[in-house]
């Protein structure tokens, strides 16, 4: 009979309890560990063979301030700032525009729907709207770009990742100038229904009918606004709510903030058509470029019915 004291203990285990368990060998690549226990697995596991190459490490994380609105890829929204960066630039840079705004209507008077268009004025219009445009520019940069110290290219200013976004662009904007056109036709109809007649666009009566006036109205309305107001409301807005919000709401909510910039009711319906075709364009290529394009073509074409109308005239 064995002797040994090990045998003995395990014989006088109940019948009807749990079996003892058997002592776990003492662990060659790290400390032992007591009966019924298992050694982790950075213990058991065997070291690689000699002469092996480890295994990489996995790529870091991503920070906001580096990838966000640059790496390939990313959809028009994934962008680190959110609808509160967009609330604080739009009540900082509206505020000192609408102070302007109601001490000029108010200086001004009723001389102001008498003023001849001329060269001077118009040229004093664009000056203006280009130290406007650049002034929202700069507030959107601020609560973007530099807030989160990222380049041009969160703002979509970058080509098109895929040969085929060329066909998607030009598809786009000549379907969205068709169809902004039967827009504003529909939306003149219902006015001149409800209102009555349809008031001339307040940027129409700033240029003369001239040659001078036509090369200024094709600076401001072909070359400064088309850049300028796509970088603030699609680039800025429209991603940074399209960020909190998705972007189906992004694009409704700064297509009606686009609408309303151009303070005139008589197109707030055409122009907020307008911002949900340029949202869908920027969200479909991910380039500004084709929004830029696109609003400028729009431009132009309304720029050719005036000089072809006054003409007629």
């Amino acid at each position: 009979m064995d002797d040994d004291p090990r045998n003995e203990e395990t014989e006088a285990a109940p019948a009807g309890g749990a079996p003892a368990l058997p002592e776990t060998p003492p662990d060659p690549h790290g400390p032992a560990v007591p009966p019924g226990f298992t050694s982790p697995p950075w213990q058991t596991q065997p070291p690689p063979p000699y002469g092996a190459r480890p295994a990489a490490p996995p790529p870091p994380a991503p920070s906001d301030g580096q990838t966000f609105g640059v790496t390939r890829g990313l959809r028009p929204g994934q962008v680190p700032w959110q609808w509160r960066d967009v609330l604080f630039a739009a009540l900082i840079a509206a505020a000192p525009i609408v102070v302007l705004a109601v001490l000029g209507t108010i200086s001004s008077g009723s001389t102001a729907a008498h003023q001849t268009a001329t060269a001077g004025v118009a040229l004093a219009a664009i000056v203006s709207t280009v130290i406007v445009d650049v002034w929202l520019v700069f507030w959107a940069w601020f609560f973007s770009l530099r807030k989160y110290r990222l380049s041009l290219r969160s703002f979509g200013f970058r080509g098109y990742e895929e040969s085929s976004s060329w066909a998607v662009a030009v598809g786009i904007i000549l379907g969205g100038i068709l169809a902004t056109t039967i827009l504003g036709d529909v939306s003149n109809y219902a006015y001149r229904k409800i209102v009555g007649p349809v008031p001339t666009e307040n940027v129409v009566t700033i240029f003369p009918h001239t040659s001078a006036g036509l090369v200024l109205f094709i600076v401001l309305a072909v070359l400064v606004a088309p850049l300028l107001e796509e970088t603030v409301f699609r680039g800025f807005v429209f991603q940074g709510l399209s960020r909190s919000w998705g972007p189906l709401t992004g694009a409704v909510v700064s297509a009606l903030v686009f609408a309303l910039w151009h303070q005139q009711l008589s197109v707030l319906i055409p122009i907020f058509g307008l911002g949900l075709l340029l949202a869908a364009a920027f969200y479909w290529t991910r380039s500004i470029y084709t929004n830029i394009a696109f609003h400028a073509v729009f431009n132009a074409l309304g720029l050719v019915v005036w000089w072809f109308a006054r003409t007629k005239g």
